[in-house]
């Protein structure tokens, strides 16, 4: 068992110039280092792929680092979906030339994202953390927070987080980003889930909202932000988010801690983030299992299991989700690919639950 740490090495002394070798220094720590500099995202996975599979995968840099794949969304000409393209990192993971796998490959690739601005001692902050991550304590507690109008898909991933509490998720509206003030709420919950609603342009994308359904349609109120997880104590912890667009990395703006909340989780301790590239369907009917929370329950089911790391914990939910659902209404099976796909994990591929 080990690590691959795939980056660009000309790309990290490019960007961070005189402090690319301390950056270097600490990749190395965390596993093997593996130069990918100038290839593209299939000799990438080829490279990959002449390693063992033993060995985790843990990409290193956001996407002017190490580049995704971008593959066809499925339902793109579906119910209005304006998501032309998925950014994916999943075929990383898949033998090359092998489609079907990469809609759950034999490994699933983590990130550790550094961001697009130029901030080396908070890369070096968050690389040292990610390297203690598999042998850093889970704290007890739970914190789940829910859109009112996807109350049910919320309970139904609850009953997977077993938070250890009595707690239960709670809903915006009435829950709004000041009122209660959620970091003392959220700060130190070993086991976060979030499923608010997303928005894929900026400034709204530093944000994450609720929404009653009988709502006017423009009404969602703030739930939380990039900026207020950045004030919470995460350290430990392990979030997954159901929202729309909680792990996309790219667009017109440049995506930092203080814009995006799965960086803003790591920033602020978190061991690994669950989350979407694009847009996530929820289910609003009984038995709310499906699409984007159905496959956050299975991961849930999954990194419970006893020394279960979480890369292989999100394969093996990405196998079972696609068992079911494929097995089901065939109008929904390109919601389900989409799904799968566009399901990523940023922090340490072996961290534990």
């Amino acid at each position: 068992m080990g690590v691959l740490c795939v980056t660009s090495l000309r790309g990290i002394e490019k960007k961070y110039g005189s402090r690319s070798g301390e950056i270097l220094t600490a990749i190395e720590a965390l596993g093997s280092l593996v130069d990918v500099t100038g290839m593209s995202p299939s000799r990438i996975q080829a490279k990959i792929a002449s390693r063992s599979a033993a060995e985790s995968i843990c990409l290193i840099g956001s996407y002017d680092l190490l580049p995704p794949f971008s593959r066809r969304n499925p339902t793109s000409h579906l119910s209005g979906d304006t998501d032309k393209s998925i950014k994916t990192d999943a075929p990383y993971g898949a033998p090359p030339g092998s489609i079907e796998d990469e809609y759950a490959p034999p490994r699933a690739p983590a990130r550790i994202p550094d961001g697009a601005d130029v901030d080396a001692d908070r890369f070096l902050k968050l690389l040292s953390a990610q390297r203690a991550m598999p042998r850093t304590r889970t704290p007890a507690g739970a914190f789940e927070e829910a859109a009112d109008e996807f109350a049910g898909a919320a309970g139904y991933v609850h009953r997977a987080v077993k938070g250890g509490t009595k707690t239960t998720p709670r809903l915006s509206p009435p829950s709004v980003i000041t009122t209660p003030d959620p970091v003392p709420l959220l700060s130190g919950r070993g086991r976060v889930h979030i499923l608010l609603h997303g928005a894929d342009f900026p400034p709204d994308w530093a944000s994450l909202f609720g929404r009653k359904e009988s709502a006017p349609s423009h009404d969602y109120p703030e739930a939380l932000s990039a900026p207020l997880i950045g004030r919470c104590d995460l350290q430990g912890s392990v979030v997954t988010f159901s929202s729309c667009y909680a792990a996309m990395l790219d667009g017109a703006s440049r995506r930092t801690p203080s814009n995006q909340v799965a960086l803003a989780c790591l920033a602020s301790g978190a061991k690994v983030v669950l989350g979407s590239t694009r847009s996530n369907w929820i289910q609003t009917m009984r038995p709310y299992s499906g699409f984007g929370p159905g496959l956050v329950a299975e991961f849930w089911k999954e990194l419970r299991k006893s020394g279960r790391r979480a890369a292989d914990a999100l394969t093996r939910a990405k196998r079972a989700f696609l068992k079911a659902g494929l097995a089901g209404d065939p109008a929904d099976h390109p919601y389900i690919l989409k799904t799968v796909l566009q399901a990523h994990l940023y922090g340490h591929p072996d961290a534990r639950l």
